[in-house]
């Protein structure tokens, strides 16, 4: 038995930050692997099937036209693939805390992209938009149709998506900031695939004129005007659904949960009957698409915000025993959390450098948690390489500081 384990059966403190530490990991699925494929569990089937389903409507719209218009597709292609590669990093960037592993990330893009554009939502789409204008007349129609339809049938789809993931990843996707950023991943799939779909059809619909011209202007087009949209919509709606349904490591919060599905419909109401809402006025669009991207990010901001503090008690929890051993202070741990103490610990250093240095310690406090959670609290290699490099972080700042 090492010396720190005799420490940790014999103090109390020591005892019951080890405690901490232990719930935390099991409670939070932090360091959790994930495994797409899972033939025991039958969400894994259905996200096949309807994945297949996709792939089959996707071939059977795009292959008739692909060999007439393949540069105008392949620059189509090439253009929404770009926007959202910078997307995705941004949404990696603010996925801080446990980071959702590579698979699950790619299963939230695929079923955005697939089933949720293809299975689901093209096809349901088409029905609805040929039926209201036998019901309420074309004026009515080319205002609101698409409205009516869009905020019920793409957030529906992507959120099936979402339920068959937190079937397959139980463990993984249990709080409202999982359901943020896996939401937003969802719809970022969609939001690429929609797009190409728009920049094809432009480079289709010109009977061979011009196609690359028009795929690139449809492209930029499109990028233009639904950069934010669905990933937005999509996030509030995932975040507000976990909270409606609550887990072990996340409360319900049903008032909270209703507010945020209903902001992200409301929104993707807002985004898609801009014409309806600004009486045709092209200056006014412009205002109500402005206005939804302000209330969306404002929205969004706050979501984040009610979601952090139960990451950021995961964290303290995690490292408890880190803080006991001597390893880190609680100072170090709250300037890797709260807004106010990171400034407040990054402000304390005497100058430039030696706060550049807290912002690399602050990272490797943070990757010190992540591995302790993946290693099951074990004392692993991994463990004592991040441990190692938080002292050399915290040496070099503390050097920079003498300087």
């Amino acid at each position: 038995m090492s010396d720190n384990a005799i420490e940790t059966s014999t103090n109390p403190s020591a005892i019951d930050a080890q405690r901490r530490q232990d719930d935390a990991v099991k409670i939070s699925g932090w360091g959790e692997r994930f495994e797409f494929f899972q033939p025991h569990n039958f969400s894994f089937w259905v996200y096949t099937a309807l994945t297949a389903l996709g792939a089959v409507q996707a071939w059977s719209f795009f292959a008739p036209k692909a060999g007439f218009y393949a540069d105008g597709f392949a620059i189509a292609a090439v253009l929404c693939g770009l926007c959202g590669l910078a997307w995705f990093a941004w949404f990696r960037h603010i996925d801080r805390w446990e980071r959702q592993p590579g698979t699950l990330i790619a299963a939230a893009l695929l079923w955005g992209a697939i089933p949720a554009t293809f299975a689901f939502a093209m096809t349901v789409n088409t029905a609805m938009l040929g039926i209201y204008p036998k019901l309420f007349g074309q004026v009515w129609s080319a205002n609101w149709a698409a409205g009516a339809t869009a905020p019920i049938t793409e957030e529906a789809a992507k959120l099936c998506g979402f339920v068959l993931l937190m079937g397959l990843a139980p463990r993984l996707v249990r709080t409202a900031n999982d359901g943020l950023i896996i939401g937003a991943f969802i719809g970022l799939g969609f939001a690429v695939f929609e797009d190409f779909l728009y920049s094809a059809t432009a480079s289709a619909g010109s009977f061979g004129t011009d196609p690359f011209g028009n795929a690139v202007q449809m492209s930029f087009t499109r990028i233009a005007v639904s950069f934010i949209s669905h990933p937005l919509f999509s996030a509030l709606v995932c975040g507000g659904v976990l909270y409606l349904i609550g887990t072990e490591a996340q409360p319900r919060r049903i008032g909270r949960g209703l507010a945020f599905v209903a902001t992200g419909m409301v929104l993707h109401f807002m985004w898609d009957d801009a014409g309806g809402l600004s009486g045709g006025n092209g200056l006014a669009v412009f205002g109500v698409w402005f206005v939804s991207i302000v209330i969306g990010f404002a929205v969004l901001t706050i979501a984040f915000r009610r979601a952090a503090p139960r990451e950021y008690q995961f964290v303290r929890d995690i490292l408890a025993p880190e803080v006991e051993a001597g390893h880190l202070t609680d100072t170090e741990v709250e300037g890797v959390l709260e807004k106010k103490a990171r400034k407040a610990f990054e402000k304390a250093a005497p100058n430039r450098r030696s706060r550049k240095a807290r912002k690399h310690l602050r990272r490797a406090i943070l990757d010190l948690a992540h591995d302790v959670a993946r290693d099951n609290s074990s004392d692993t290699e991994a463990v004592r390489h991040s441990r190692a490099e938080v002292d050399r972080l915290r040496a070099d700042s503390e050097l920079t500081r003498a300087v």
